[in-house]
């Protein structure tokens, strides 16, 4: 032990700090070791260094980017506002209430509506969150290191100050350029310059912004548990017996029944929705006074269905816009590289399809017959198994294989808007994939919605179509939407409107059209006095305008950036249910799958 001992001794005396110490004990010339710092010293140090810190994050937050919370549902389901997350005890579908009021009126949201069945829930005990954390890039600084750091452009989502009260803040997408006319019609938007007489073209969304901003349909996958054993409900249904057969150990799955390449064998989707009255009689196990029937497919969205605890009577909300603009998404399994997989999308009784041969690997797209661009290899050779997207929107064909664009941002189609686009009995069976002489399966079956533009929020673009008070004027809206030709008849859409905007002015609307308080309704603010916002502050608000604009336009001096990222949406709870309050539940933990990139 000793000689272990002596040996660690000498190591450490022929270490470098024993022999420079030893030199300064030999020669007093030798230069002192540094003084360890007074503690005045550390202190100043220290808040020196917290000084600089604070001031670099000004810089940052004043020159490049700035966190911000949503408080309201304008850009909803882009960016959420206080809201409910309700699982469909139904579908499992899990979707968002709308629940801003809630802090102002103290009243709970006692009511939602799933959209994937239609199904309404009691929420009154569930929990509300608040809004959607934000980043915001503020553009006047060119950052090109940075995502998103360029000017604002057209459907991107930005953060401006409130052109009659500065010091509030809103969120809306970017929608109108200067110098230009910007026209909603029929749930559309279009533009041609200003001052000039060309004709109004529609606005098509790049595909970065679309995918971000199609509304839920419906999801195959997620079957009401109610009517697994109702056959009659079935959303997805071969036209003819025998085309297709569905798989009993996977529900959902669907194999093609003929090899037969002369015969097309369809698998059409029908919009069959259980209303409230049969909803009521289905759970109660008593017979329906009207057998299941589809209607048109409308503007509804699950977030806008909040209703109080007064409102318990009272129907469920509804939407009376037809919306044709549809995508559809599926997994598409080839057994053999023989036949042709037909898509079909159809709006106002004309059909676009997308066909794809299964022995070239080519994709052809044609509308009403008429083929439509160049027909293209779309990376569909022999068995395999390949996830699906085609869409109808904007007058504009888009497919997408396992993620990839073969024609691009698509192939667009001109339509003349003069003349009336009314809806047919095809639109009640809208969707249909059909397999002529191929050997393939389908699952995991998908159908979204573009949004629909209304003319005005809180408000229905048909003539004399108010708020549905009553439980006549739903069932009439109901019914109506199940026969087509009643609907055009009924439902004339009110003239389109048109905004002239000016150079140096931008024009903005919320992605939840039919509840945004954006530039198509400032003018309600056109008289002085108080007013509450959605989130129940109270502002004073002046003459109308210190600017040289339009009641609907936002000069670019108030706009303060690009939202590009979601970091915090809320804390998801899970384990135990412990609750401090009702909106308070521990533990929770990071909600990451909403944490996302804003397109």
């Amino acid at each position: 032990m000793r000689s272990l001992a002596d040996s660690n001794a000498r190591a450490v005396q022929g270490s470098p700090m024993t022999r420079t110490a030893d030199r300064r004990k030999a020669s007093p010339q030798a230069s002192p070791s540094p003084a360890t710092p007074r503690p005045t010293e550390s202190h100043r140090e220290t808040i020196e260094s917290i000084v600089v810190a604070f001031i670099l994050a000004l810089v940052v937050r004043g020159f490049a980017a700035e966190a911000f919370v949503i408080p309201t549902g304008s850009m909803a389901p882009t960016l959420m506002g206080r809201h409910k997350e309700v699982s469909c005890p139904q579908c499992g579908v899990s979707y968002a209430v709308n629940a801003a009021d809630e802090p102002r009126s103290g009243r709970a949201v006692a009511f939602g509506t799933c959209y994937n069945c239609r199904f309404r829930t009691v929420l009154d005990d569930e929990p509300s969150y608040n809004g959607d954390r934000i980043l915001v890039m503020k553009f006047p600084y060119k950052l090109p290191f940075l995502p998103f750091a360029s000017r604002p452009e057209r459907w991107d989502v930005v953060v401006f100050h409130y052109p009659e009260a500065p010091e509030q803040n809103y969120i809306k997408r970017l929608v109108g350029l200067p110098g230009e006319e910007l026209q909603i019609n029929g749930g559309d938007l279009f533009s041609r310059p200003l001052d000039g007489d060309e004709p109004f073209r529609i606005l098509r969304k790049p595909l970065r912004h679309l995918r971000a901003m199609l509304v839920p349909v419906y999801d195959d996958r997620q079957r009401p548990v109610s009517l697994a054993d109702r056959p009659e409900w079935r959303r997805w249904a071969p036209l003819e017996e025998g085309d297709w057969s569905e798989s009993e150990q996977r529900p959902g799955e669907f194999a093609s029944g003929t090899a037969d390449p002369s015969r097309v064998s369809w698998l059409r989707y029908r919009h069959l929705v259980p209303d409230a009255d049969q909803w009521r009689a289905i759970l109660k196990g008593q017979t329906l006074d009207r057998e299941p029937s589809p209607s048109l497919i409308e503007d509804f969205s699950s977030y806008n269905t909040n209703q109080g605890g007064n409102e318990v009577g009272s129907p469920p909300i509804v939407e009376p816009h037809w919306v044709g603009d549809l995508a559809v998404e599926f997994v598409l399994e080839v057994e053999a590289g023989r036949g042709q997989v037909i898509v079909e999308l159809i709006e106002a009784g004309v059909p676009h399809r997308c066909t794809i041969d299964l022995a070239e690997g080519q994709a052809t797209l044609t509308r009403d017959g008429n083929v439509l661009g160049t027909p293209q290899g779309c990376g569909i050779s022999g068995p395999g198994r390949y996830r699906i997207a085609f869409a109808n929107i904007d007058d504009r064909l888009t497919l997408w294989v396992d993620g990839r664009t073969p024609f691009g941002e698509g192939v667009a189609y001109d339509v003349d808007r003069e003349e009336p686009r009314p809806p047919t009995l095809a639109d009640l069976s809208p969707v249909g994939v059909g397999a002529a002489g191929a050997s393939v399966r389908l699952s995991d079956l998908v159908l979204r919605r573009d949004i629909y533009y209304t003319l005005q929020p809180n408000a229905s673009d048909l003539e004399e179509f108010g708020t549905l008070r009553s439980w006549d004027e739903f069932r009439w809206l109901v019914d109506a939407m199940r026969d087509p030709a009643r609907f055009s008849e009924l439902a004339r859409l009110d003239e389109p409107r048109t905004f002239a905007i000016r150079p140096g002015r931008y024009m903005m609307m919320g992605d939840n059209s039919p509840r945004s308080k954006d530039s198509r309704a400032w003018d309600q603010f056109e008289i002085e006095g108080i007013y509450y916002d959605d989130a129940g502050r109270r502002w004073e608000i002046g003459p109308w305008s210190d600017f040289d604009r339009a009641y609907y336009e936002v000069p670019e001096e108030l706009i303060v950036g690009k939202a590009f990222f979601v970091y915090w949406p809320h804390g998801k709870p899970f384990g135990p249910d412990i609750r401090l309050s009702r909106d308070f539940r521990i533990p929770f933990r990071p909600y990451v799958e909403r944490m996302t990139w804003i397109r």
